[in-house]
């Protein structure tokens, strides 16, 4: 992203550490499309926030992305099924969601 989001403050410690990662994992600098809304009930509308949305243009390199977000990051131990990323949308809209939660953890290997 041309903003550096690891010094936002209102932006959730996890999510600030999953997105610098993410950049340097792929090597790519990210597009986010939403941040904060206003008056959403989920991790969009959270202070502080817990969720961005990243540009993805290509299903497969998307697919990808999600992927590898997964394989290195658990959301919440709690919920093993609910992913840190997902890739949703289509055409134009389609994206990645990447979240964090207080139990988010980078998977050690």
């Amino acid at each position: 992203m041309k903003i550096d989001i690891a010094q936002l403050k209102f932006i959730h410690y996890k999510l600030r550490e999953i997105v610098p990662w993410l950049e340097k994992a792929i090597g790519w600098e990210l597009t986010g499309t939403s941040l904060f809304r206003i008056d959403d009930r989920g991790p969009h509308g959270t202070l502080p926030l817990r969720a961005v949305d990243i540009r993805i243009r290509d299903y497969d390199v998307g697919k990808a992305i999600e992927a590898l977000v997964n394989k290195h990051w658990s959301y919440d131990h709690k919920r093993p099924l609910k992913p840190c990323a997902w890739l949703h949308g289509k055409d134009s809209n389609m994206h990645i969601h990447l979240q964090s939660h207080p139990n988010t953890k980078k998977i050690k290997y």
